[in-house]
């Protein structure tokens, strides 16, 4: 057996070279940058007005004063989108709206609250200085200049900031393909009357909901009976049109875990087979080519955890993620925790804050054909090998979730 660390050195030593696609913008949320992006226009475009309120020349304004105003004739209006006037003559105004354009001549905006008008004239009782409330071309962004670069997650910040600039087909690195096989006679789709012996498939779902939230839909998503040509045909299936493979049960040493043989009758090189830890021991790991196989004992707790701990991990890297698995902190334990002699314990656990400093306690269940404390799992924690027990209020290893949030109802 390998620790955990091994494991996950392994699994991202055997990553194949990243692929590149180009989305349009609208199918880009979640992917990463394969390039970087360079402006394709100024930002602004053009001097536009930063308040509604009147576009004049600041130099004639120069002799206002309360006892002798400047009046300036009002033209018209510019609205945010109008091409507007060109040019703006000599003792002109123009009504202007919040991102409308300046025209030739136009330097300064009074702003609406400040504006006196008198028979269709601007009055104005001060000298005004140029470049009030204006933004200028260019000012947050040069055309050509570098804004954005390669390896960046589009969320939907970088979204807008993408099309701000014109950009309506972005370079990504492509996700990959996956295919899902739960395994066992016993599995029954939710909504079925069980019968004698049976139980619901809640592994599938919810690996299909963790791809979900990753952005990743599965190519396939199949339950296989303990029958070797059953499995046969949905892992060939599988292995044909899949970048990554998770089969979940028929790992371990039964009489009818037969995936470890199947696979290798397909090509499948064993990487590495069973893990120090608990949950989780049998975890599989193999290659086929561009292929990653990952077979994940069929427990629930055991499924969840491997995923998180494993799986996650390798799909964010082959998406190009730099940081692809859990992120890891020291937490202080509301309880203390008991390790095991051979074996690190991966427990299902729960984070709180409180007068600002964050604590994490074990959840109940913790079984690995347990599921029901999952509700409120957001984290592991991480107890390596040995008897010794971690004291309440010391420091413990924390793998937090990507949805690691305070579950509220």
């Amino acid at each position: 057996m390998i620790t955990i660390n091994e494991a996950q050195t392994r699994i991202q030593k055997s990553i194949p070279p990243l692929r590149t696609e180009t989305l349009p913008l609208g199918r880009s949320l979640g992917y990463i940058l394969a390039e970087d992006i360079r402006a394709g226009v100024d930002l602004p475009t053009a001097d536009n007005s930063a308040m509604d309120g009147f576009i004049l020349r600041s130099r004639d304004t120069a002799s206002a004063s309360a006892v002798r105003p400047v009046r300036l004739r009002i033209r018209g209006a510019i609205k945010a989108g109008d091409r507007g006037p060109r040019l703006l003559a000599k003792g002109e105004a123009y009504r202007i709206m919040t991102g409308a354009f300046i025209p030739r001549g136009g330097d300064t905006v009074l702003i609406k609250e400040n504006a006196v008008i008198e028979k269709g004239k601007l009055v104005i009782a001060a000298p005004l200085k140029p470049g009030s409330h204006i933004r200028r071309r260019g000012e947050e962004l040069r055309k050509g200049s570098k804004i954005l670069k390669m390896g960046g997650a589009i969320h939907p910040g970088i979204v807008g900031i993408l099309a701000s600039v014109g950009r309506d087909r972005i370079k990504v690195f492509t996700k990959p393909r996956v295919s899902v096989i739960a395994t066992g006679s016993e599995l029954v789709e939710p909504g079925r009357r069980l019968r004698r012996g049976q139980i619901y498939n809640s592994n599938a779902w919810m690996i299909w909901a963790a791809l979900q939230s990753m952005g990743v839909t599965p190519v396939a998503v199949m339950t296989a009976r303990d029958q070797l040509s059953v499995l046969k045909t949905a892992v060939k299936k599988a292995l044909g049109k899949s970048d990554l493979v998770i089969i979940m049960g028929g790992v371990s040493v039964g009489d009818y875990d037969f995936v470890k043989d199947v696979l290798g009758g397909f090509g499948v090189r064993q990487i590495f087979w069973k893990v120090k830890q608990k949950p989780g021991k049998p975890l599989y790991f193999g290659k086929q080519g561009r292929a990653l196989v990952f077979g994940l004992p069929g427990n629930p707790a055991s499924v969840f955890t491997c995923f998180y701990e494993y799986v996650f991990g390798a799909i964010r890297q082959m998406s190009g993620f730099r940081r692809p698995y859990l992120r890891r902190e020291n937490v202080m334990l509301q309880t203390p925790i008991r390790g095991d002699a051979k074996r690190s314990l991966l427990l299902k656990a729960k984070m709180s804050t409180r007068f600002r400093k964050r604590t994490i306690a074990p959840l109940g269940f913790q079984a690995s054909h347990m599921i029901s404390s999952l509700r409120d799992t957001d984290s592991f924690i991480v107890i390596p090998p040995g008897r010794k027990t971690v004291a309440r209020g010391k420091k413990a290893t924390a793998d937090l979730l990507p949805y690691a949030v305070e579950v509220e109802s």
